[in-house]
């Protein structure tokens, strides 16, 4: 078979149709289109950022003197300025894109699996499975992050990984417990008791007939995952317990803070934060027009 068959042969699967069909009914608001538009927009920024910069993150720009470039406004030749270093802003903040973005995504994801296999299986099978799981759910509510996050980082180094790992395996606490109150709904739904009836196997009821139901529910929290990570690797960034040579949208934030020019370096400052602002909302955004625009009930 050729390429064009196969192109072909994928473009008429049910696997294609009904991404389409999701893609149109999440593009029929005006709100959610712009959300696209704009998480579209910082993506290719994460994915072809750096080739496009204008110089490197770490190149300190010197004026004609030799001297550092600090704290140069914005210009032609600098669109964003520089900060106490004589980097330009608008470098870093290309760079920066690419390390949120997959901080975000490696995260969200991590948190995604964890929460939906441990909300899945404490809904679906109940009994002692279901009380056990759920208290150590409770336990991890009772464990604040920030503190836990330092004492790790303190005994693990303040690595990109290690904050990815951290930000994955606390933060899905909140995603876990409302999975669970969703697959306990679906539980009750007569396709369920007749797969059950007719002797299927937990494990292929889960996949068949519970995770196509919850699959809406799932976009939108590991949308919400990304951008609470995204988010708390800001908060981690701001007070120093993150690798501070990974260039990243809160490590700029924390070096004009600790620099003390937030309110006056205003070009140093307000663009990470905007896009950190942008990129959460367009998330949730985004997230929640998918999960609003596919309700039907899935029945394999």
């Amino acid at each position: 078979m050729s390429i064009a068959d196969k192109v072909h042969a994928y473009r008429n699967s049910d696997l294609a149709i009904i991404a389409r069909r999701a893609l149109e009914n999440l593009l029929e608001e005006r709100i959610t289109r712009v959300a696209f538009v704009i998480l579209a927009i910082i993506l290719l920024m994460g994915l072809i950022g750096p080739a496009i910069a204008p110089y490197s993150y770490n190149t300190q720009q010197t004026t004609d003197d030799g001297d550092l470039m600090r704290y140069a406004e914005p210009s032609l030749e600098h669109p964003l300025g520089t900060n106490d270093r004589g980097e330009d802003v608008l470098s870093r903040l290309l760079y920066g894109a690419r390390a949120t973005l997959i901080t975000g995504l490696l995260a969200g994801g991590l948190m995604m699996t964890i929460g939906l296999t441990v909300g899945m299986t404490a809904g679906y099978v109940g009994g002692r499975t279901e009380s056990f799981l759920m208290r150590f759910v409770d336990f991890m509510y009772g464990i604040p992050f920030i503190p836990f996050a330092i004492v790790l980082i303190t005994f693990f180094g303040a690595g990109f990984y290690t904050t990815v790992a951290i930000l994955g395996l606390v933060l899905w606490r909140f995603i876990a417990r409302v999975i669970r109150s969703q697959v306990l709904q679906i539980n009750q739904r007569p396709y369920i008791m007749a797969a059950r009836a007719t002797g299927a196997s937990t494990p292929w009821i889960m996949r068949k007939h519970i995770l196509p139901n919850i699959a809406n529910m799932a976009a939108l929290f590991f949308a919400m995952g990304v951008g609470l990570a995204i988010l708390e690797q800001a908060g981690l960034s701001f007070i120093g317990v993150t690798d501070p040579f990974t260039p990243t949208w809160g490590i700029m934030i924390r070096n004009a803070n600790q620099a003390g020019r937030i309110a006056e370096a205003w070009w140093w400052t307000f663009p990470p934060g905007i896009m950190i602002a942008l990129t959460v909302l367009s998330l949730y955004l985004l997230g929640r027009g998918y999960e609003g625009s596919s309700d039907d009930e899935v029945v394999v």
